[in-house]
């Protein structure tokens, strides 16, 4: 299956006021009925030590114009049984693959073709204090 080509130009969007992502976040959230539940995804932790290593250290590391950030099923979700299984929202099942790519559109990969999977949902891996909290101050 070839890349999806969108008919505008391609760009990154503008940074946004809290105030905008809240009112963005919290629409989701509310979506899912996040009071009371604990098995839908709320968030998505990622180590940053980890992400600028891949874009700062790697060869060709400083090509990287742009981030992929691509949903996928945990792997220990895949190998319960659950391999093709819709997993809805689930904190079991949800995890973020990210590839760092070039203004051309070529991917650069990690020390032998390695991306990122580092990430911890939320919940019920929410990081501590004020960031664990659903919304931005």
């Amino acid at each position: 299956m070839g890349a999806t080509t969108s008919t505008s130009a391609y760009g990154f969007p503008d940074v946004i006021p809290i105030d905008s992502a809240n009112k963005m976040i919290g629409s989701y959230l509310n979506s899912i009925h996040y009071i009371g539940n604990d098995s839908d995804v709320r968030s998505f932790t990622l180590n940053a030590s980890l992400l600028r290593m891949y874009l700062d250290s790697i060869a060709g590391g400083s090509k990287i114009t742009g981030l992929k950030v691509m949903l996928g099923h945990r792997l220990d979700y895949i190998n319960l049984g659950n391999v093709n299984k819709n997993c809805g929202y689930s904190n079991k099942g949800l995890t973020l693959v990210l590839a760092g790519f070039t203004a051309t559109g070529d991917y650069v990969f990690y020390n032998n073709n390695l991306v990122i999977d580092n990430s911890m949902a939320c919940p019920t891996n929410c990081p501590p204090g004020i960031a664990g909290d659903p919304l931005l101050p």
